[in-house]
């Protein structure tokens, strides 16, 4: 795998260009609809916090966001030469989910630091039953370090996915810092797992609506 070049000042020039051809793919494979596109913020730092059911869920709900973001993504993802080059190209950057990467958890940090939006999946590994499941405490410790809104996304499918599969990519309401349990909270693992939580029952509520 060719090593990522981890630098938060720097975006991928081909991003706008791609957006358009990923859009279109998406119409084509899937019957989307999208909801609450509203509710991102137009500006300053904050997290996407998402459900995961597919590899490809860091192109689905950056496709539509007005923002560009920055997802964490499986590093084992990186080391095919096609999902390497799209992933970087829609600026994701690989975290090894077997332990506590905090070389992208860093990252993630200096580039909410720097005022981007960054993308993560709190449970840290897809859904096989496609329902939401716990949160590991990634999400939380991120906000802690930074103190950043979250904005909670839910992906949506009722069935395992194929051609043609209706998908609803639901983006809900901004969680602000200091509603999830952290500021009076001592840097503790518990502490952590609580406000994470607190992230997956909110998106676990935007799962409950279903589809569009």
């Amino acid at each position: 795998m060719k090593p990522f070049h981890y630098d938060p000042n720097k975006e991928s020039i081909a991003y706008p260009l791609i957006r358009p051809v990923i859009r279109m793919l998406i119409k084509i494979v899937f019957k989307e609809k999208v909801v609450g596109l509203e509710n991102i913020p137009k500006d300053g730092k904050f997290i996407v916090a998402s459900n995961h059911v597919t590899a490809i869920d860091p192109v689905l709900v950056a496709d539509r966001c007005p923002r560009t973001l920055h997802f964490m993504a499986k590093i084992n993802l990186f080391k095919n030469p096609f999902s390497n080059w799209l992933l970087t190209t829609m600026n994701a950057f690989p975290v090894d989910r077997t332990g506590v990467d905090m070389k992208a958890i860093r990252y993630a940090e200096a580039l909410l630091d720097n005022g981007h939006a960054i993308g993560i999946f709190p449970e840290g590994t897809r859904s096989k039953t496609l329902e939401p499941q716990r949160a590991r405490g990634g999400v939380a410790l991120i906000a802690q370090q930074t103190g950043a809104d979250i904005l909670p996304v839910c992906i949506y499918f009722s069935e395992k996915p194929h051609f043609r599969s209706r998908l609803t990519i639901r983006y809900g309401e901004i969680i602000p810092f200091d509603t999830i349990g952290l500021i009076d909270a001592e840097h503790s693992a518990q502490a952590l797992r609580a406000a994470a939580g607190t992230v997956m029952e909110r998106i676990t509520d935007l799962w409950k609506l279903g589809h569009a």
